[in-house]
């Protein structure tokens, strides 16, 4: 994934997950179109193709640095 060489990561092993997983679980985290910080955590298979779970990062799942904050993705998100 080109992208992750683009992202400033926290950790190593966050910029190997985001660079290194194979479709279709790649990207399993990855920067929405507005900008959230986001993680795949679970895949379904409908009659319309794949679908995807995907939550927010508040921290790092590898070292637990601070990513983002509730009120900074409350911006990024339009209801």
């Amino acid at each position: 994934m080109n992208e992750a060489r683009d992202e400033i990561f926290c950790c190593d092993s966050l910029r190997e997950v985001v660079a290194g997983l194979p479709a279709p679980a790649a990207p399993t985290v990855y920067r929405a179109e507005n900008g959230v910080l986001m993680m795949v955590v679970g895949l379904v298979q409908t009659e319309e193709g794949l679908g995807y779970l995907d939550q927010a990062i508040m921290h790092c799942p590898f070292c637990g640095t601070k990513l983002q904050d509730a009120k900074a993705i409350a911006e990024k998100v339009s209801h």
